[in-house]
């Protein structure tokens, strides 16, 4: 069995966990940084509206902008919501005053960062599922994978790294417990349009009896379209198929207009978009983030922006670790994390109950009394 030494591990290649693996490679000494992925990053990347502060967070990790390709970052103009009322309103004064935003290139972002990871001497592993995670008494870590082809490799490492997203995948095996508040799905599709004038680079957002819808444009000729709704109502009404995608599109009154003059409906994909909390005090040797640490319900549009600077703050803290253990390192992520998500559930709970139109469904129903009993 072929075994790797190194200083850290991290479990997840996605933007939080390269992010981290830049950052400790950056601002670390001849640190020894390695990355374990599950895929071999081909699967489908839901496209994000960020606003203007990502660029400051790519300053700090030193990468120069146009690394990321001249479509990357595609301006949005058009930030319209029909949220409690048919009247559109704009998004911006709804949500948000983070000034400019842009679409996401997700899969281009994400390949981007990795690229900077391997450029800096860091390690990326793809199709690499984690089997065990053993931790000694000094505190490091033995963690055995295998290989989709060629079979198991073992990592002693001195530091962990949960970046696995909400799938939470090293915190749920190491007994990190995590603390989940809904069942929120998202079901998902690319439509393309071809043979038509560019799409306007617009974001739209529409609530309907059983959830709400989000648009946005991801290329010229691609819109990405995704229905939010509980876990239980999606199965029961088969909404996570094609046929049942479609007939909820067509219950709102103004995102199915998107729709004119679609040439073909990709496969529909289904994602978790729960909100959760994980409980990383007293733990050594071990730290979440991204939405491993702290996931926040689309809505907020606190994804990548979060994964990133959670990203850079526990890679201080992991240097730190490294030079002269601390527990109140921890302690004090472990604070920050907590006081960011209960001001964010405050926010959510303030957004959800706008909407008060259909007083008799389940999914309403569950945001005017604040989710807690969704989750036993």
């Amino acid at each position: 069995m072929t075994e790797y030494t190194n200083d850290v591990l991290i479990i997840g290649g996605g933007p939080a966990g390269a992010a981290a693996a830049l950052s400790l490679l950056q601002y670390g000494k001849d640190l020894d940084v390695s990355i374990v992925e599950l895929t071999d990053f081909d699967f489908e990347r839901i496209g994000e509206h960020v606003s203007l502060a990502i660029f400051d967070l790519i300053d700090y990790l030193q990468i120069d902008r146009k690394a990321f390709g001249p479509d990357c970052f595609l301006p949005s103009y058009g930030h319209t919501t029909y949220w409690g009322m048919d009247l559109p309103v704009m998004r911006d004064a709804v949500f948000t005053t983070a000034g400019n935003s842009y679409q996401l290139d997700r899969l281009q972002f994400d390949i981007t960062l990795l690229e900077q990871v391997a450029a800096r001497g860091g390690h990326v592993f793809p199709n690499m599922r984690c089997k065990q995670f053993l931790q000694d008494a000094d505190g490091s870590w033995k963690v055995v994978v295998r290989h989709r082809d060629k079979g198991e490799f073992t990592f002693r490492t001195r530091f962990l790294v949960d970046a696995t997203g909400r799938k939470a995948s090293v915190c749920r095996q190491i007994g990190v417990p995590t603390e989940k508040t809904d069942k929120l799905l998202g079901v998902g599709a690319r439509v393309v349009f071809k043979g038509r004038p560019a799409l306007a680079q617009e974001v739209m957002l529409e609530t309907v009896e059983n959830g709400w819808w989000y648009s946005a444009t991801l290329a010229r000729d691609t819109r990405t379209m995704i229905f939010f709704s509980d876990a239980d109502i999606i199965s029961q009404q088969r909404l996570h198929t094609v046929d049942g995608w479609i007939d909820t599109m067509q219950q709102s009154k103004h995102l199915k207009e998107l729709l004119q003059g679609a040439e073909k409906i990709d496969e529909v994909w289904l994602r978790s978009a729960h909100s959760q909390f994980a409980q990383l005090a007293g733990r050594t040797g071990f730290i979440a983030i991204g939405d491993a640490a702290v996931a926040f319900d689309p809505v907020s549009s606190m994804g990548v922006g979060f994964a990133l600077t959670s990203a850079c703050q526990a890679a201080s803290v992991i240097l730190g670790e490294l030079a002269a253990p601390d527990p109140q390192r921890i302690k004090t992520y472990q604070s920050d994390l907590e006081r960011h998500f209960y001001q964010y559930m405050d926010l959510r709970r303030r957004i959800y109950q706008q909407e008060k139109r259909w007083p008799e469904s389940a999914f309403w129903q569950r945001r005017q009394a604040g989710l807690a009993e969704m989750v036993p």
